[in-house]
């Protein structure tokens, strides 16, 4: 079974005329590559590529060591190339179906437009813009990943991780929320994903060792029957020092912090804005008070329906954590925790003895104007937006113009398993409109588990992880063709 895509209508960016139809047709046109890669010669498909990827470029890292100071804004530049290219293009897709004859007919003049229009840029810019770092620029794409939330629907994201691992693609930046966010920290350890790691950890866990019932003070989450112990069950996997203390450490183990992790990460969470609309606080901590599995929450729909419809009517603000320089220095397990806890069933909090970090999150709440932090889905289920906007600040690495690729495991789906959340799911998917609207892919998938499985049993586990697998895997030709690298197109960069 394979996910449903999404309608583009991509990044917003109304100065730069073209560039979204530009966009949507590339899509189309590389789709139609991947299923027939016989009807474009090589040398003309990359001279295409070529030809669209240069026309989408909007700024280049050329000293990677000296940030925003190291980039060329490219500006209207390749305005002319994108008015040109739409003009001979857009007509190929009159019909129905996309016109290979069309295309085919226009590749030397696209080909010799591509060449003349780089030579333009590269006068434009004199020594500023090298040409060998505008090449690098054209020839491979960055990869935004956003991942949105969704309790224990979430699991199948670990199948597509471990597809594109093995396809050899590797995320610039990850953004997530709630359910989200957590599996994005685990796969932001690493460069490479290791689906082994994440096996062996849910086989130790259980629902008593993952929640606990609310028996103690709320200081900046907000209250509810279930307390989420996230140090204690998979604090170990994101502990670092202890053996550097000859590498001028002090040879104390502590948490990761956000700014660590070796993909950048972005966590959603949201804020309840303050002096409007009194929250009652005390009341959700006894929401659920005789749970004590997930089988259990459905004896609770009522209450729980009640606590989400009055959550969605709160104003709240969305709350980015991991790209500013206060947020950079979170500890990543709170980031997370923040994000996933549910309203009315999931409190997190910093309850333990840690100045560091009670202090951060103070700044951030007066900084925001909140009054207590929850659940990320309720401001922005799924962070594509977020994902783009970190890139073009310079976030991954100082790679710019990503291709963004969403995973959205809970766009509403009515069956018995997931009415028990269809009002979450209903605020998640008005708000996840944008990250759609944001997203060059969107991959919603079909085969996961129930959001109450948030601490599933291992034939649940593999269940969704091979559901993500096969749903991921028809879009990895898409995706290595929309990042490339291009090959060095034939008549551009050399003779044809």
């Amino acid at each position: 079974m394979v996910g449903r895509v999404s309608e583009v209508s991509l990044l917003p960016d109304q100065r730069r005329p073209f560039l979204r139809e530009l966009q949507r047709l590339e899509l189309d046109l590389m789709r139609a590559v991947v299923a027939d890669p016989t009807w474009l010669a090589p040398h003309d498909e990359s001279a295409l590529r070529w030809a669209l990827s240069l026309a989408r470029i909007s700024s280049v890292q050329v000293r990677p060591d000296e940030g925003d100071a190291g980039v060329v804004d490219i500006g209207h530049a390749t305005d002319p190339l994108r008015l040109r290219l739409h003009a001979m293009l857009a007509p190929c897709f009159a019909g129905e179906k996309l016109s290979r004859d069309g295309v085919r007919a226009q590749m030397g003049q696209i080909r010799a437009l591509a060449r003349s229009e780089r030579a333009e840029v590269l006068r434009l810019f004199g020594n500023r813009l090298p040409p060998a770092a505008l090449d690098r620029a054209t020839r491979r794409r960055p990869l935004a990943l956003a991942m949105g939330g969704g309790g224990g629907t979430g699991y199948v994201y670990i199948g597509a991780l471990a597809v594109l691992d093995e396809a050899g693609i590797t995320p610039s930046l990850i953004a997530g929320t709630s359910m989200g966010s957590l599996l994005g920290a685990f796969r932001a350890r690493t460069k490479h994903f290791s689906l082994g790691n994440v096996r062996q950890l849910l086989q130790r866990l259980s629902w008593r060792k993952v929640f606990r019932l609310f028996d103690t003070e709320s200081r900046f989450g907000l209250p509810a029957t279930l307390k989420l112990s996230l140090r204690e069950v998979i604090g170990h996997e994101f502990l670092v020092g202890g053996d550097d203390a000859d590498k001028g450490g002090d040879g104390k183990k502590r948490y990761l912090r956000m700014n660590e992790l070796a993909i950048p990460l972005r966590v959603t969470i949201a804020g309840l804005v303050q002096g409007e609309r009194a929250v009652d606080v005390k009341g959700y901590a006894d929401l659920l008070k005789d749970v004590e599995d997930a089988r259990a929450l459905k004896r609770r729909a009522g209450s729980m329906a009640r606590v989400f419809s009055e959550l969605g009517k709160q104003p709240v603000r969305p709350i980015y954590v991991g790209g500013d320089e206060l947020t950079r220095d979170f500890d990543v397990l709170d980031a997370v925790g923040f994000s996933s806890s549910v309203p009315g069933v999931i409190h997190y909090d910093i309850l333990r003895d840690d100045p560091r970090m009670v202090g951060l999150v103070q700044q951030l709440i007066a900084r925001e104007g909140v009054s207590r932090l929850v659940d990320g889905g309720l401001v922005d289920n799924l962070p594509a937006k977020e994902a783009w906007r970190a890139v073009q600040q310079g976030a991954a690495h100082g790679e710019r113009d990503p291709f963004v690729l969403s995973l959205d495991a809970f766009a509403p789906q009515l069956t018995t398993r997931h009415l028990l959340f269809l009002p979450l799911m209903r605020i998640a998917a008005e708000n996840s409109r944008a990250g759609r609207d944001q997203s060059h892919l969107v991959v919603t998938f079909k085969g996961v588990l129930s959001p109450l499985s948030v601490v599933p049993t291992p034939s649940e586990f593999l269940r969704a992880v091979e559901n993500g697998r096969k749903e991921m895997a028809p879009h990895i030709p898409l995706i290595r063709k929309m990042i490339g690298p291009i090959p060095d197109p034939p008549g551009i960069l050399t003779e044809l």
